[in-house]
């Protein structure tokens, strides 16, 4: 009786008692609203643990704030950085500029451009650079961004390996701050502040309020011990590590991720510095997006099936215990709130159609500007709302220094939630009829 009278108080349009149990229409809704709840309540909760498990780090975010101190050249460990491409003759020339305009050491940088397989000018663009002493490029037949990466590995006696995707830019003092951390010698990456690079389609402005409020949950994960993506945009590797755990791997197209969990499945930390900021070339349109997204969502499925073992698990700490469970959480809740809002926008239309064909056109029904729903379930999903900006502000603060929030933030509260179960259901898909993916 009391989850009748709980369900009661926020859908009062029902009318809900024991007798009405035993209506299985009704039992349907109930259920639905118990699972919504359930999964509301879940979102607000993680949203609030990543805040207060931030908030206990005040110290770190400080020291976050605070450009390390140069070392002098000696100390400079050899750092070797990987420029995987494939047809990136438009782009390959920024990033090259961008990673000799290091302030690093010369001879302890070592810069490694290889063409995957190009069949456009990006080999002949990255040789235009080959007259540098610190630049080498390569070419092989096209095997995947993981064979340019072992390919390097295995040929370096660089004492840190990183990447850096070849649309990709990076700040003149993002190495400094990287190398630092890797005084721990149970850290085995650091991972960078990633921002959209001159955003200029709607959608892309959309995903840059994502990358800050990503920014914001790489950095509390990293405080959780939870990092489980080392993306190729400048994330630096420890080589020896590297080696020890057995190379990359192909990943089902996501190799970062794969990375990650393996690292942390051998008890390695990953950690992340949101000042050491790279800027990264987002898709235009929409049919990209959804193409990058898909691989994304398919391989966090297969990668998280493969390590299924440490779901759960005390032994990996908060990655096994709330990272992981909650991310599984809420790629099922996005689907399920989309399956919700189609299935009652089309009793909707149907319920319309059927008021009209009985009685023909009804005026309709006056609105009041203010109305507030103050419903439990109203409640959850503001509070959750207000979160989300606060979070993104923070991600934001985090890097750059500055709380002021993109002008697309509205835009992405409202329409981005819309656009993601469309890439997580069919990853979903591909994932269960096990179909793959495409890099290209």
């Amino acid at each position: 009786m009391a989850t009748f009278h709980w369900i009661s108080i926020a859908y009062p349009s029902l009318d809900i008692n024991a007798n009405s149990w035993y209506n299985p229409s009704l039992n349907m809704v109930a259920a639905e609203a118990v699972v919504t709840h359930i999964f509301l309540f879940l979102a607000f909760y993680f949203e609030v643990f990543l805040l207060v498990s931030f908030l206990e780090r005040k110290l770190f975010v400080k020291r976050a704030l605070v450009i390390p101190t140069p070392l002098n050249a000696d100390a400079h460990p050899h750092v070797c950085i990987v420029v995987p491409c494939f047809n990136e003759e438009r782009t390959i020339a920024h990033s090259l500029e961008s990673l000799l305009a290091l302030s690093y050491t010369k001879e302890k940088l070592e810069i490694a451009v290889v063409d995957d397989g190009s069949t456009d000018k990006t080999y002949e663009v990255a040789l235009r650079y080959a007259h540098d002493s610190r630049v080498n490029v390569f070419r092989k037949e096209q095997g995947g961004k993981h064979t340019a990466l072992n390919m390097v590995l295995s040929h370096t006696s660089a004492e840190l390996i990183g990447c850096l995707d070849a649309d990709s830019t990076v700040d003149s003092r993002a190495l400094l701050r990287i190398v630092a951390a890797f005084k721990n010698p149970r850290i085995a990456a650091v991972t960078p502040g990633i921002h959209v690079r001159n955003p200029r389609t709607i959608l892309q402005h959309l995903q840059r309020v994502e990358y800050l409020l990503g920014i914001f949950n790489r950095y509390a994960s990293a405080g959780l011990g939870s990092i489980y993506i080392a993306p190729g945009p400048f994330s630096i590797f420890r080589a020896s590590t590297i080696r020890e755990v057995g190379g990359w791997r192909h990943g089902h197209s996501t190799e970062d991720m794969e990375l990650g969990l393996r690292l942390q499945n051998t008890g390695w930390i990953i950690a992340n510095d949101p000042r050491a900021i790279v800027h990264t070339i987002t898709p235009k349109n929409l049919s990209a997006l959804i193409r990058q997204r898909v691989r994304w969502s398919y391989g966090f499925l297969r990668n998280v099936l493969d390590y299924r073992h440490m779901i759960g698990s005390p032994t990996y700490g908060n990655l096994g215990l709330v990272i992981l469970p909650a991310a599984l959480l809420s790629f099922g809740a996005a689907l399920f709130f989309a399956v919700l809002l189609v299935w009652h926008f089309a009793q909707s239309i149907a319920d319309i159609i059927s008021r009209f064909l009985l009685v023909g056109a009804e005026p309709l029904a006056p609105t009041s500007l203010f109305f507030f729903n103050t419903s439990f379930m109203w409640l959850i999903v503001y509070a959750t709302i207000a979160l989300t900006v606060i979070l993104i502000s923070l991600g934001s603060f985090l890097s750059t220094g500055e709380r002021r929030l993109p002008y697309s933030t509205p835009l992405f509260l409202v329409f981005y939630s819309l656009l993601t179960p469309i890439w997580l259901g069919i990853a979903l898909a591909r994932a269960i009829f096990n179909t793959g993916v495409r890099w290209r």
